[in-house]
C-alpha cells in the first residue's frame, strides 16, 4: 500500500507533468514563459506547504552552492563540446537546434527579465521534478553518493528524468526531449548524491543561463 508521503509526491509529479504539457502547448503559440512561471510557482508553493521534507532540502550551504556551480559550468562546456562533435557527422542537428531556440524564445522581454524567468522556472522545475525523489538510503548509514549508486537510486533518477522529458512532448521537438532526459539524469543524480535541492537548482540555473542567454549553441 502506498504511504501518504509517496502518494503526495506522485500527485505532485503528475500535476507538474500535466502543467508542463499545457505550458509547452501555450509556448508554441504565445512565445512566452509566463505560463511556466505562474504554474511553477503555484505548484512549488503547494508542494512546500504540504511536503514537510522540502524546506530542509532547500537549506543552502557553501559546498552545495559550489557543487552546483561547478556542475552547471561543466554541463555548459560539455554541451558545447558535444554539439561541436555531433554536428560534424549530423549537420541537421544545427537546423533542429535553431528551430528549438525559436520555439523556446521568450519574446518581448529584456535579457534581465529573461534571466529572471530562467531562475524562477528552473527553481520550480527542481522542486517539482527532483523534489519527488525521496531519500533512497535512509537508515542505511551511507552517504548520498552510495544511495545514487544503488539500483533503487539509479532507477528513481531514471524514472524521474523520463517523466521530466515526457513533460516536454507537446512542444514537438525530439531534440528537447533528449536534452531534458539527459539533463534530468544529471540533476536527479546530483539531487540524490547531495541529498539536497540546492546543488541541482544552482546547476540548472547556470546551464540554462549559459546555453540560452550567455553562450547559445547557435
Amino acid at each position: 500500500m502506498t504511504n501518504p508521503a509517496t502518494a503526495r509526491r506522485l500527485l505532485q509529479l503528475a500535476l507538474a507533468v500535466a502543467a508542463w504539457l499545457i505550458c509547452f502547448t501555450l509556448l508554441a503559440s504565445l512565445g512566452s514563459w509566463a505560463g511556466f512561471a505562474l504554474a511553477g510557482t503555484t505548484l512549488a508553493a503547494l508542494s512546500l506547504r504540504f511536503d514537510p521534507t522540502l524546506p530542509a532540502l532547500l537549506r543552502p550551504s557553501l559546498p552545495k552552492v559550489a557543487t552546483g556551480l561547478l556542475l552547471g559550468a561543466a554541463m555548459v562546456a560539455l554541451t558545447h563540446a558535444a554539439f561541436a562533435v555531433v554536428t560534424v557527422g549530423l549537420p541537421e542537428i544545427k537546423t533542429a537546434t535553431r528551430g528549438l531556440y525559436a520555439l523556446l524564445s521568450n519574446r518581448g522581454f529584456s535579457p534581465v527579465a529573461q534571466a529572471a524567468f530562467v531562475v524562477v522556472v528552473a527553481t520550480c522545475e527542481e522542486i517539482l521534478f527532483r523534489g519527488a525523489l525521496a531519500e533512497t538510503g535512509r537508515g542505511t548509514g551511507q552517504g548520498g553518493l552510495h544511495d545514487l549508486l544503488t539500483r533503487r537510486g539509479l532507477g528513481r533518477v531514471f524514472a524521474l528524468a523520463a517523466c521530466y522529458a515526457a513533460a516536454t512532448l507537446t512542444l514537438g521537438s525530439v531534440l528537447l526531449v533528449v536534452c531534458a532526459f539527459l539533463c534530468g539524469m544529471a540533476w536527479g543524480g546530483l539531487r540524490v548524491a547531495t541529498r539536497s535541492l540546492v546543488s541541482p537548482i544552482v546547476a540548472h540555473v547556470v546551464w540554462d543561463l549559459g546555453i540560452f542567454l550567455a553562450w547559445p549553441l547557435v
